[in-house]
């Protein structure tokens, strides 16, 4: 009965012994359950919610630097069309000047903006601007000149001997030079400074030139270098007028290997058919190739249009036509360039090229009528 009851109490013992080990191991399996969801779960879910924010990040990232490299592009765009608002700023046509006395209209484009050339990388600024026809007045006497130009600069109709021109600079010319930085700066235009350049700048035709002949289609080497050098002392001459004479870059100067290219370009406008008017802007692919050919460290071009190949003229292109068309692109470039950012005028004045390297120039003009100004260093 002893033996019995003792081995009862033993065997009470042992159920409650296994009874608390199995509860220890669920709790122990519990715990380890929890651990493991936690990390699965907890974790995963912070991982997941830092890979969606980096996704966000990465996102936003991507959209900034697509935006930026739309920028870029533009702005490379406006460069190109100038270097080409270099000019493509840089290639949109801007709009017609007013009209003063005509019915034909003809066209003008504006440069294309220099760029630096220290890597292959090649930039081109583009504006435009449009000239229109003036008078068709008509008279019998030998030293009368009819007007060609199309952009509203003012022409005497008598020629004289010893005509000269120069650019004469109106009061409050958004471009002025820094004597502290030894630099050309550009402040606002007013419309006040752009009427008064239409008063005080006049084209002046010469005896000699009014019955010197012209062939559009085939400038001779030696009017080429006159036309050329004509327009390269008109923007000397105000470069010298607003720095007071301080040589803050290189005077245009005109060389073989500059009216070389220029030709150049004008034969690859003639085989384009490019028109930058339909085109919008400057055939870069041809400017490119012109520079590359020569081996130039940068370039600009400014191109117009001009009335010199429209019927509104009577008679044959004389010098004096081809000169008035270049008096009057440089003066609409230089003082009522706004509607172009004043993209052409930075051109001449210089701004944008190596001050300390020899700028060659040279001005040619495709069968088009289209005059190039271009400037190589």
């Amino acid at each position: 009965m002893r033996k019995l009851k003792a081995f009862s109490l033993l065997l009470i013992a042992m159920t409650a012994m296994l009874f608390a080990g199995s509860i220890s191991e669920s709790h122990l399996a519990a715990n380890a359950q929890t651990t493991e969801q936690t990390h699965h779960k907890k974790k995963p879910a912070k991982k997941a919610k830092k890979t969606k924010k980096a996704k966000k990040t990465s996102k936003a990232k991507h959209k900034k630097t697509t935006k930026k490299k739309k920028a870029v592009k533009k702005h490379a765009k406006k460069t190109t069309k100038a270097k080409k608002k270099q000019s493509k700023k840089s290639k949109k046509v801007t709009k017609a000047k007013k009209k003063v006395t005509t019915k034909k209209k003809a066209k003008k484009k504006a440069p294309k903006k220099v760029v630096r050339k220290n890597t292959n990388a090649k930039k081109v600024i583009v504006n435009t601007t449009a000239p229109v026809a003036t008078s068709t007045k008509k008279t019998t006497d030998s030293n009368y000149y009819q007007s060609v130009d199309g952009f509203n600069y003012l022409s005497d109709d008598h020629a004289t001997p010893n005509a000269s021109d120069t650019l004469n600079i109106p009061a409050g010319y958004l471009f002025s030079f820094d004597a502290n930085t030894k630099k050309m700066v550009q402040g606002t235009a007013s419309d006040e400074s752009i009427d008064q350049s239409r008063q005080i700048n006049t084209f002046h035709p010469s005896t000699a030139d009014i019955n010197t002949k012209v062939n559009i289609n085939n400038i001779s080497t030696d009017q080429q270098r006159q036309l050329s050098q004509y327009a390269a002392n008109l923007v000397n001459d105000l470069r010298h007028k607003l720095a007071n004479n301080y040589p803050y870059t290189q005077d245009l100067t005109v060389t073989d290997r500059a009216l070389k290219a220029a030709t150049d370009v004008a034969i690859g406008y003639n085989n384009d058919n490019w028109d930058f008017t339909k085109k919008g802007g400057h055939d870069v692919s041809v400017l490119d190739d012109v520079f590359a050919a020569n081996s130039f460290t940068a370039y600009g071009e400014n191109i117009a249009g001009s009335l010199l190949t429209n019927s509104y003229i009577s008679g044959p292109v004389t010098m004096a036509n081809v000169k008035e068309s270049i008096y009057g692109a440089i003066c609409a470039m230089m003082f009522d360039d706004a509607s172009s950012d004043w993209g052409h005028a930075a051109n001449f004045l210089g701004i944008g090229f190596d001050s300390s390297a020899k700028q060659e120039f040279g001005v040619s003009i495709d069968k088009m009528g289209q005059i190039h100004f271009e400037i190589y260093q």
